[in-house]
């Protein structure tokens, strides 16, 4: 019956789960899938050939997917890189976006090297370029968005990349940081984290909407009223406790970066700035805002996970985006529940559970 099937489910999640913990680089999760019979192509590995059947290439855990020696791929990327050539007007805008939000991420992760392969390599520069075309491509075609549909198909495509990227990433960091967390603690985490309202927010206050190619969006404009408005609310019960959410302020908060993450950590996390997020929700609202306010920013966040997961892999990837995440991983689940009580409906739809 359908609970049998689920139990399954579970454990078959639960040996992947282990599998990667045990083997950060993948190889024995993709094994593992191989064995039971996955829809995953069957490529040369590069494991040790004394445990060859913990075998896949292209996870994208250590390292970029090697796109180009796919033929499928290759000759995909090349059609869509003749079609977006001929568009002199978007092609101008992507570049100039696309060398603002590696400034950008940059400046976050003291990454300048790594992103130098956005000018050297075509299809790195391709992958970026459709993480930031956020044109939907809905209302009336002009000349210079004819014939793009290609191009936003593959946005598609990366955008699922992302979504596994990303989950797979924060997940990994709170199960290390709170390793007796029960299954409720981290779906709670997962939430507050990963809420489509906490990417829009987080999004939109690093600055990385003004990297997108459509900047007059309703989205960002929505999202912008909503954010000023949390901020404030965020900010006078802080303010009751002296520059952070918990007894201890600025202090606990400074102590905590240092605890968790070291000195290197330190200068990237001077100062606590998501006042206005309470818990994958917005301050004044307990629930999920309007979709068209947060669907669309969420979304492109996550293409631009996958760009960069395509291209460095998602080691690599995590470690330039981090930075924006750890704020949030900071205050515990129990007390996620009891300073966003009433405030975050996550907070009472995410038990604990069992150890």
């Amino acid at each position: 019956g359908t609970g049998k099937k689920k139990q399954l489910s579970d454990i078959v999640e639960s040996f992947l789960g282990a599998a990667y913990l045990a083997d950060p680089s993948g190889y024995m999760a993709v094994g593992f899938l191989n064995e039971i019979g996955s829809c995953l192509p069957n490529v040369e590995g590069v494991a040790d050939p004394t445990t060859s059947w913990f075998a896949g290439e292209g996870t994208c855990l250590t390292e970029g997917y090697p796109l180009n020696a796919n033929s499928g791929w290759a000759a995909e990327l090349t059609k869509i890189e003749d079609i977006l050539q001929r568009k002199h007007g978007i092609i101008s805008t992507l570049q100039t976006k696309a060398a603002e939000i590696c400034h950008l991420l940059s400046k976050q992760a003291n990454c300048q090297d790594r992103m130098k392969i956005f000018r050297l390599d075509p299809t790195a520069s391709l992958l970026l370029h459709c993480a930031l075309f956020d044109d939907s491509l809905d209302e009336e075609y002009n000349s210079e968005t004819r014939g793009l549909e290609s191009f936003a198909n593959l946005r598609d495509k990366i955008f699922h990349v992302g979504n596994a990227a990303l989950q797979l990433s924060i997940i990994s960091e709170i199960y290390h940081l709170y390793p007796t967390n029960t299954s409720g603690d981290i779906h709670l985490m997962k939430v507050a984290l990963m809420s489509h309202d906490s990417l829009a927010y987080i999004f939109v206050k690093n600055g990385l909407h003004e990297c997108l190619f459509d900047t007059n969006a309703d989205a960002h404009i929505l999202m912008q009223g909503y954010m000023e408005e949390s901020d404030l609310l965020g900010a006078k019960v802080w303010a009751n406790n002296d520059g952070w959410m918990i007894p201890g302020g600025l202090d606990e908060f400074h102590r905590r970066v240092q605890q968790y993450y070291g000195d290197g950590m330190c200068k990237k996390l001077a100062c606590p700035q998501y006042m206005g997020l309470a818990a994958g929700r917005l301050w004044g609202h307990g629930q999920k805002l309007e979709g068209k306010a947060s669907e669309d920013l969420q979304f492109s966040m996550k293409c631009i996970v996958g760009a960069l997961t395509l291209t460095f892999g998602l080691r690599d990837a995590w470690d330039m985006l981090r930075p924006l995440f750890l704020e949030l991983t900071l205050m515990s689940p129990e007390e996620l529940r009891t300073s966003y009580k009433g405030v975050s409906d996550l907070t009472s739809n995410y038990k604990k559970g069992k150890k």
